[in-house]
């Protein structure tokens, strides 16, 4: 399935639920870690990889799940 616009109906069909974790580090240099949690697949940990690559997850029996990252501007 290829989805051209997401949309927030889409959203909460395919997201179960997003944990938000502390802040680190100080004024407006922080970092925050948001984990989603997806439905019917679960949690994905997507490894830092150079720009141009792709991943790709099996990640259960006939599900492969690719992330694609955006180009940034």
């Amino acid at each position: 399935m290829e989805m051209r616009i997401l949309t927030a109906p889409m959203l909460r069909e395919i997201i179960d639920h997003i944990d938000v974790h502390e802040k680190q580090g100080v004024n407006k240099c922080y970092t925050q870690e948001i984990t989603i949690y997806y439905r019917f697949v679960g949690l994905i940990n997507i490894p830092m990889l150079p720009e141009d690559e792709n991943y790709k997850a099996d990640t259960r029996i006939g599900v492969e799940v690719e992330y694609i990252p955006r180009k940034s501007a």
